[in-house]
């Protein structure tokens, strides 16, 4: 692998430092005017909610720069401006006849774990009470929220896809490497941040479309050398798994199965601990007509404990995490009305937790 980093990075590089003159881009801004109205409750004694009802804004923009070099190769750049940062992750990319070339700091997210949503406002792990953890659940620790695992968008990166029509069934490959495990927003000229979360980062993903209506979607990624703690590292971190749509008139249906691997080092004895977590999710989306569509969701992830007692022998137990989502969403022009209602068992992994959500949204694209 640090090989074909080398040859990656060095043809990059030379391409990025070619004496192709750049032709002026334009600038543009991107996103959504959304306004919320949020209404969270307790559906069990041991699921207490704080700040049941709130109203947000969003807050964030993107702002994205195109081009053209004079022997026809094309560049864009993007950058995203949040409330709480003068600015955040960032893209920028090459086009070439050989495939698409990108550096990524904190950004392009190559995970094929929502690809079977179809869902009008958002998958329920993704959004809102007990969204997605970003935790690689390092040495076995309970997560506190729907765990789908890392992505590479967690670090900085190098990453290149091979072009749309170059592969029969419509095969798009995409690999990506972080040299660090290292997240900082750097700007250019900046050194990795030194980490003990591993070496390097590697992600790969694999999108078909083979037949009309049908697309399949994969993903692995994997840490080298993580650090399990104060112990020797006997499991290496992954996550990956697949995802399959299937679209017949105005219904699309999505299935997708994902695994998540911690990094574990040795076990204690009589101590219980995550060794990993298995995801599975179906979603039905349906346009009733132009303006007007539902959704339905259900997520579950397993997560699977084990303890070695003194005797050698073996406990494992298992904690299901299920959401269900209904949504509704209706568009005007370039305003979208929704509702979405989501319904939470086990939540945090943690037995007869459960709780509700229902949020209202207005959205403006621009």
């Amino acid at each position: 692998m640090n090989k074909l980093t080398k040859i990656t990075l060095g043809f990059i590089a030379s391409l990025m430092v070619a004496t192709t003159a750049a032709l002026a881009g334009e600038l543009t801004i991107t996103g959504s005017a959304k306004a919320t109205y949020s209404i969270r409750g307790s559906e069990s004694a041991s699921a207490q909610i704080g700040a049941p009802q709130g109203i947000g804004i969003a807050n964030e923009f993107t702002l994205s720069a195109s081009g053209e070099l004079d022997n026809g190769m094309a560049w864009t750049y993007a950058q995203d401006i949040d409330g709480a940062t003068v600015q955040d992750d960032a893209a920028m990319s090459l086009n070439t006849p050989f495939g698409m070339f990108k550096a990524c700091v904190h950004e392009c997210g190559l995970s094929a774990n929502l690809a079977f949503d179809n869902s009008v406002y958002g998958a329920g792990s993704d959004y809102g009470l007990a969204g997605t953890s970003a935790s690689t659940t390092s040495a076995g620790d309970d997560a506190t929220t729907f765990t789908w695992g890392t992505n590479i968008s967690s670090y900085n990166n190098v990453q290149f896809h091979t072009p749309a029509d170059m592969l029969p069934f419509g095969l798009v490959v995409k690999v990506a490497y972080a040299p660090e495990a290292d997240g900082t927003m750097n700007s250019s000229n900046a050194a990795a941040t030194s980490t003990e979360a591993g070496n390097g980062v590697t992600q790969y993903r694999v999108d078909a479309a083979p037949i009309d209506g049908l697309t399949i979607a994969a993903s692995y990624l994997e840490i080298d050398d993580a650090d399990a703690g104060s112990t020797a590292t006997t499991q290496q971190a992954e996550h990956g798994g697949v995802a399959v749509t299937y679209a017949v008139g105005p219904a699309t249906i999505g299935y997708g199965k994902f695994y998540v691997a911690p990094t574990l080092g040795a076990a204690s004895q009589g101590t219980a601990r995550v060794t990993d977590y298995e995801n599975s999710s179906w979603s039905l989306g349906v346009a009733a007509n132009d303006n007007l569509s539902f959704s339905y969701n259900l997520e579950s992830s397993d997560e699977h404990n084990k303890t070695e007692s003194q005797t050698n022998t073996t406990t494992k137990t298992t904690t299901e995490f299920e959401i269900r989502t209904i949504q509704a969403a209706y568009t005007m022009g370039g305003m979208t009305l929704s509702v979405a209602n989501k319904k939470l068992e086990n939540m945090d992994y943690t037995a007869d937790k459960d709780g509700a959500e229902t949020i209202f949204a207005v959205s403006m694209a621009f």
